[in-house]
């Protein structure tokens, strides 16, 4: 048998042999061998750096375009006055005001609805409805405080005045 990797008689040469398994081409601009190892030079000139990479000019993009808001729906000043008196209705339980505030916040969220229902841009509906919860809430609270101390009165009050007189 003769050594493929030996020429012939003739000179031709034997085909190349694949690569080995497990063997990476070597990359491109890297040297396939290592170099010949030379005497250290006492000092080497340092190596020009290359010239910088010139970019292209940045793209111009057009100029953003700006959309109008909707116009603000006004909103009634009705609506915002039954909201202010329905939560001032609420916060001031234990005075006097509440009474008065919930009813002007029952009577100012109708006018509002109304206001609202006839003029279709304007807003505030749901003011509106909260300051007529709110008052409602509160009217209902004040007539059953109203209801309950007056039977309070007639039941308790009728076994325990004649004692107090008597004395």
């Amino acid at each position: 048998m003769s050594d493929p990797r030996i020429s012939g008689p003739s000179g031709e040469q034997p085909p190349a042999l694949p690569p080995a398994a497990g063997s990476s081409p070597a990359y491109p601009g890297f040297p396939q061998t290592p170099p010949a190892h030379t005497a250290p030079q006492p000092y080497a000139a340092p190596q020009p750096y290359a010239p910088p990479q010139q970019y292209a000019a940045p793209q111009q993009y057009a100029a953003p375009q700006h959309y109008a808001a909707a116009p603000a729906r006004p909103t009634s000043g009705l609506a915002v006055a039954a909201l202010v008196c329905g939560i001032a209705g609420v916060v001031l339980f234990w005075a006097l005001l509440p009474m008065l505030a919930s009813i002007a916040a029952v009577i100012t969220g109708h006018m509002a609805l109304a206001q609202i229902r006839r003029t279709p841009g304007l807003g505030g509906r749901g003011m509106a409805i909260a300051g007529l919860v709110m008052g409602y809430l509160m009217i209902g609270v004040l007539v059953f405080t109203i209801v309950s101390t007056i039977i309070g009165l007639v039941v308790f009050g009728a076994f325990t005045l004649p004692f107090v007189f008597a004395s």
